[in-house]
C-alpha cells in the first residue's frame, strides 16, 4: 500500500470554469478518518452550495481571493474572505460554497472529517422537489422554478468579464 497520492495528476471531475480533485479512502486507502479534495477555480466560478451530511470542512486557500459562504441553522450566515494562507470551517451538515472573488485563478485545499464523506448538492435539492411544491411554498408561479436546470452543477459560474453579456440575455 502506498502513502503517497498524485493528487493534481487525477481530476475527479473537470468543468469549464474549473477542477475538482479527490482523495478518499476509496482511490488513497490509506486515508483512515478523512478524505482530501482540491479545487481550481477560474475567475467568477462557484463551487454549488452543497452539504456533508456525515463530515466537517476545513478549507485552506493556497491561492488567488475567494469567499467560503456558509448557512446554519436558525438563519446563521458566514460569507468568509479568503487570502493565501487563511483556513475556514464548516461545521457538518451545513450549507456552504466556495467562490472565486477575484480575477487570478483560486486554488482551495479542502479536508473532510470521514473517509468516506457524503455530499448533498443544492441542484440535487431543488431538482428532488416538484415545481408545483416549490412555487406553492414560496408563492411564487411553479413556471418560475422551470428555469432551473435539472442537472447537477458541481462547478459553474459565469467568468467575470462575460457576466454582463450573460444576464442582458437573460432579461
Amino acid at each position: 500500500m502506498s502513502n503517497m497520492f498524485n493528487f493534481k495528476d487525477h481530476a475527479y471531475r473537470t468543468f469549464p470554469m474549473g477542477d475538482f480533485f479527490r482523495a478518499n479512502a476509496t482511490n488513497f486507502p490509506v486515508l483512515k478518518g478523512l478524505a482530501v479534495q482540491g479545487l481550481d477555480l477560474a475567475p467568477g466560478a462557484v463551487r454549488e452550495p452543497h452539504c456533508h451530511p456525515n463530515a466537517n470542512q476545513l478549507d485552506y486557500c493556497i491561492s488567488g481571493k475567494g469567499r467560503v459562504g456558509i448557512v446554519g441553522p436558525e438563519g446563521e450566515r458566514h460569507y468568509l474572505d479568503l487570502l493565501p494562507g487563511d483556513i475556514s470551517f464548516v461545521p457538518q451538515g451545513y450549507l456552504h460554497w466556495i467562490e472565486n472573488t477575484g480575477d487570478q485563478p483560486l486554488s482551495f485545499l479542502v479536508v473532510l472529517s470521514h473517509e468516506a464523506p457524503l455530499t448533498i448538492e443544492l441542484s440535487e435539492m431543488l431538482s428532488g422537489v416538484p415545481n408545483a411544491t416549490l412555487g406553492n411554498m414560496y408563492a411564487t408561479p411553479e413556471q418560475v422554478f422551470e428555469a432551473i436546470p435539472d442537472r447537477t452543477i458541481v462547478i459553474g459560474g459565469i467568468h467575470p468579464e462575460h457576466r454582463t453579456v450573460a444576464l442582458a440575455a437573460a432579461e
